[in-house]
Order: C-alpha cells, then structure tokens, then sequence
C-alpha cells in the first residue's frame, strides 16, 4: 500500500463523514418539522371541530332571512296598492 492508497482512503473517510453530518443535519431537521407539522395538523381539527356545527346554524338564518324577505315582498305588495287606492280617493289618508 502506497501513500496515494492511504491518501484515498483518508479523502473517502473525509467525504463519507461529511455525508453523514449532513444527513444527520437533515434528520435532525425533518424531527423538528414533523413535530410542528403534528403540532399545526392538531390545531387545524380542533378547529374544524369548533366550526362544524356553523353549518346548520348558518343554514338556518338563511331560511329566516328567506322567510322575511318573502314576509316583506308581502307588505310592500299591500303598501303599493293602498298607495295607489290612496291615489284613486278609494281610501282617506287618515286611516
């Protein structure tokens, strides 16, 4: 075995070290951001369980709301023709 024999072997222990710093580096790092992502994926279903009964709540209004506008198209219907009997002297001003 010669000087450039042990002279790779060095270089490829070198490289290979440096390899695994940097894998192990990287590892370290997905373990950080697998714990927040786990940490975010909790506070996004505590959240969906908070809101999920706004859907029949939120249905809901939209009936009443429907129900009041037609209760409304309603009164303005009879508004507009007491107007106008108004207008033709059907009925005084006074009731």
């Amino acid at each position: 075995m010669g000087i450039e024999s042990i002279l790779l072997f060095i270089g490829l222990a070198v490289a290979v070290a440096t390899i695994a710093l940097y894998l192990i580096a990287v590892a370290w790092t997905l373990r950080d951001v697998s714990f927040t992502v786990g940490t975010v994926l909790v506070g996004v279903r505590s959240i969906a369980l908070q809101v999920q009964p706004i859907g029949p709540v939120v249905r809901d209004i939209v009936r009443d709301v429907q129900t009041i506008d037609e209760a409304l198209g309603g009164l303005v219907e009879q508004a507009e023709e007491l107007e106008e009997q108004r207008a033709r002297g059907e009925v005084s001003t006074a009731s």
